[in-house]
């Protein structure tokens, strides 16, 4: 896009949103982050992503039912099964879509605790959604934080 001149967009590339400059207005790009539940369409978060690329990938949208329990559309590599742990959502923010793409699988593949190693070790942006009970608990790294305009729990 930039080498057709333009310098200013935020651009959804299969999913994935990347950001450049500020929008028309000359404000930050802002980006809401949705609560993980298909029932209703609710933020769970928003996030100034000016300049950078941001992914999520969630289990709580694509899914199918088998015998009445829920799987999830992401499949484990290592099992070549679905993922069975409560992370329902991760969110990446990154230098590009394509990067905070790779990462949001990848850790949502890991379940929370070996995502949080991986995400501490690498200094990512991060946010993600457990599912606790029928309530959610939030966590995010120390790179997220800088990204957060507001967050509903």
């Amino acid at each position: 896009m930039e080498q057709e001149g333009i310098s200013r967009y935020l651009v959804s590339v299969g999913g994935a949103l990347n950001s450049r400059s500020m929008n028309g207005e000359g404000q930050p790009w802002r980006v809401a982050i949705q609560k993980p539940t298909d029932k209703e369409n609710a933020v769970q978060a928003v996030v100034d992503i000016n300049g950078h690329g941001i992914s999520t990938s969630g289990s709580y949208r694509n899914y199918y039912e088998l015998d009445g329990k829920r799987l999830s559309h992401v499949i484990d590599p290592q099992t070549g099964r679905p993922i069975e742990h409560n992370l329902v959502s991760v969110t990446v923010i990154a230098p590009t879509a394509l990067e905070a793409d790779a990462w949001d699988t990848g850790l949502m593949v890991l379940g929370p605790e070996k995502a949080k190693e991986v995400v501490r070790r690498e200094g990512l942006a991060v946010y993600m959604i457990t599912k606790e009970g029928d309530s959610f608990k939030t966590w995010m790294s120390p790179q997220f934080k800088s990204f957060l305009i507001s967050e509903k729990n």
